[in-house]
């Protein structure tokens, strides 16, 4: 039961518009998690900024879905926004240094503010737990591509 809550939460997830195409950076970020975990690199229930293999399995996904040549140097602006705002959703948290001034959600913060501000960012626990489970993530994986990139 917990498990389809949170899948509910991760499909109805705020996505904006790029160009007349659907943007999904936010199930990119979390699909790349999922990937993360699966194949063990992400141990525990902590993705810092920067993370260079979460981003590469980003930036990976979103240069497929948007079509971008892959030679391209790969923008950390791309990433840093999905992993920012997704701060808004119930299963996903920024978890910030003490006394640190939030910026508004209506901003995007650069790398250099997350790297001096942020701790790290992490999932639900409850999420995190079950994605420890190799059918979750399974399940998982299958509703966000079913729903967002069916093609990838």
């Amino acid at each position: 039961m917990l498990l389809h809550t949170y899948c509910d939460m991760i499909l109805s997830v705020k996505t904006g518009n790029r160009s007349g195409q659907k943007a999904i950076s936010k199930p990119l970020l979390v699909y790349s998690i999922i990937l993360a975990i699966e194949v063990g690199y992400l141990k525990e229930n902590k993705l810092q900024y920067p993370d260079i293999v979460v981003q590469a399995i980003f930036g990976s996904l979103y240069c497929r879905y948007y079509k971008i040549d892959n030679k391209k140097i790969f923008n950390s602006h791309y990433f840093i926004r999905p992993f920012y705002h997704l701060d808004g959703s119930d299963f996903y948290t920024l978890v910030w240094k003490e006394e640190v001034k939030r910026l508004p959600k209506s901003t995007t913060p650069s790398a250099k503010y997350l790297r001096d501000n942020l701790r790290y960012a992490k999932l639900d626990d409850g999420l995190w737990d079950l994605l420890q489970i190799e059918k979750n993530r399974e399940y998982l994986k299958d509703k966000i591509k079913e729903r967002y990139f069916n093609d990838l």
